[in-house]
This record gives structure tokens, C-alpha cells and sequence, in this order.
């Protein structure tokens, strides 16, 4: 292995690869460099090492996050269960989180064609309002995955959450959707 890299790989294909996305043309020439750069091996293991440990936390529904189809995928083929809430723009739903749920998703449809950034804002109850920037989303998919923390609401009173979906370009922003989720304890045995 050598000192220092003069070719060093990026980030984004140390995840990439972790993650089990790169096509067998890519992961054969990422893995011999790993095998011969301790630098970039070292960087690959520390990425590894927080990737996984994000993916834990998501995995077991502590962190909230944004999902991807893809990871949803894995959720389910992992047998996790997973109780999930699909809203249209201006709608709501009734929900709760039962004692064995894994992972809570909410579903918010809206039309995200021509998007380049979308934003998300959540209030609870009439608390302030907490932003969530830039978030990652499949402009196809025709939705936003969002899955709070499973522990958080199940520890939760009974309240309302409202969320606010918006475009956000150079221009300024747009309201694509409001969703409100009407949350009631699960029942104590």
C-alpha cells in the first residue's frame, strides 16, 4: 500500500460503493485501488463506519430522515415493519405508532416536476416551526418519504403535526403541499 494517493477517490463513490450501487465495471477498479492505497482504504472505513452507523439509526426508526425508494427496498427486505401514512397536498390522516412498528413513513404526494430543491417544514401543535433544507427526493417518484423517529412519536402525546412542502429556486419558494397528521398514542395495554 502506498503513502499518499495521487488519485484519490472521491467520497461520493466510497458510498457509493459501501452501498452496493456501483456497477461491477465500477466496483472492480474502486476495490483494486482500496487494496493498494491505505489512504483511501482508511477514508472508506471511516465512511463505512458513519454511513452504517446513520443507517442504523434510521434502520431502527431513532433518526429521522428522508428515504429513497432504494432504501426503502432495503427496510422491507430487511423485514422491517413498517407502518406508513400516504397523504395528498391539503389532506390529512389520522395515526399512531404501534409498539412493534419499526419505521414510520409519511408519504406526502405532490407534483415535483421541474424541482431542483425542496424544503420541509414541520410544526407541532402551535410550537415554531423546524425547517428541513434541501432534502433529498426522486423527482419521478411523484412524493416526499419522510420517516420520523418511530421512538419520538410513540413517546409522544396526543397532537397535531403539520408539514409544509415547498419548492425552493432562485426565485423564491412554493408552497407544493400542506399535510396534517393527527397523532394519537397507541393504547396502553
Amino acid at each position: 500500500m502506498t503513502g499518499t494517493c495521487t488519485t484519490p477517490v472521491t467520497d461520493e463513490s466510497l458510498l457509493a460503493w459501501w452501498a452496493g450501487e456501483l456497477s461491477a465495471s465500477e466496483q472492480d477498479p474502486l476495490e483494486e485501488h482500496l487494496l493498494s492505497c491505505a489512504e483511501c482504504a482508511r477514508r472508506g472505513e471511516s465512511l463505512a463506519a458513519v454511513a452504517e452507523g446513520v443507517r442504523g439509526l434510521v434502520r431502527t426508526g431513532e433518526l429521522p430522515a428522508v428515504l429513497l425508494p432504494a432504501a426503502i427496498e432495503r427496510l422491507q427486505e430487511e423485514g422491517r415493519r413498517i407502518r406508513e401514512y400516504r397523504v395528498p397536498p391539503g389532506g390529512g390522516v389520522l395515526c399512531t405508532v404501534g409498539p412493534d412498528d419499526d419505521v414510520v413513513l409519511a408519504r406526502l404526494e405532490a407534483d415535483l416536476g421541474g424541482v431542483s430543491q425542496l424544503d420541509l417544514v414541520i410544526c407541532i401543535d402551535d410550537g415554531p416551526e423546524q425547517r428541513l433544507p434541501d432534502l433529498p427526493f426522486d423527482p419521478a417518484g411523484g412524493e416526499l418519504v419522510f420517516a420520523p423517529s418511530a421512538d419520538t412519536l410513540r413517546a409522544m402525546r396526543a397532537h397535531v403535526q403539520r408539514l409544509r412542502l415547498l419548492a425552493v429556486d432562485p426565485q423564491g419558494e412554493r408552497v407544493l403541499g400542506e399535510y396534517t397528521f393527527d397523532h394519537t398514542p397507541w393504547p396502553e395495554p
